[in-house]
């Protein structure tokens, strides 16, 4: 029914605003002031999510942002900065805990058996940003498990992500799309299509061909 439909695209077009306005992690026409979360996932994507953003393809990806950032809410999420010359690091934390320890929870699918690269560099920046020496990284699934990680400050962790957050200053002001960064997040990424070409097709090639497995007469 008309009716039925109409109510389904305003849903829609709640849900793309509320997650467009929950992705404002940062002053999108300042170049020099680049999010923590920005420099430590694909550039490439934080290029794109800043010159030329797509929306969240599937309904269920957008009540996942909703819903990460709900959690968040539930904490302090303080704020803070890290300068460096005329850049600006920019970070969020979910909790301090006795003016001591940074707290990060990040939310997934699977519990992983070692920190994720770029959830150790971005609870780092806010250990140089918070002036702390230790920080506590905790996945938690939908289901409710839970593992922590303690992170302790690395200059070295700190020197690679503002390096990264350089390159993406330096892009974002000469208007050059970042290289491709292959990884996990590759596959669920909105912008997958723009990094790689692919198509389809049904090959008339065998694996014991290739393989040379094909019987012999």
């Amino acid at each position: 029914m008309s009716g039925e439909t109409d109510i389904r695209r305003i849903i829609e077009k709640t849900l793309d605003k509320v997650c467009n306005d929950l992705n404002q992690i940062t002053e999108k026409d300042d170049p020099n002031k680049i999010h923590a979360l920005e420099a430590s996932h694909c550039i490439r994507l934080s290029y794109y999510d800043r010159k030329d953003p797509l929306p969240p393809v599937s309904n269920a990806a957008k009540v996942s942002i909703m819903v990460k950032d709900s959690i968040r809410r539930s904490f302090n999420n303080v704020k803070g900065e890290y300068k460096v010359d005329n850049l600006v690091l920019q970070v969020a934390t979910d909790l301090i805990v006795n003016d001591e320890f940074i707290v990060r929870f990040e939310v997934v699918g699977n519990i992983p058996e070692i920190p994720h690269p770029r959830d150790l560099l971005y609870l780092n920046a806010c250990l140089f940003a918070f002036n702390k020496f230790e920080g506590i990284l905790i996945y938690v699934t939908n289901e409710g498990k839970t593992a922590e990680f303690s992170v302790l400050k690395s200059t070295k962790m700190l020197e690679e992500i503002i390096r990264r957050a350089r390159i993406l200053n330096t892009l974002l002001r000469e208007n050059k799309v970042p290289i491709v960064e292959p990884c996990d997040l590759c596959l669920k990424c909105n912008y997958y299509e723009r990094c790689y070409s692919t198509e389809r097709k049904t090959s008339t090639l065998s694996l014991e061909s290739l393989l040379g497995l094909g019987k012999k007469r």
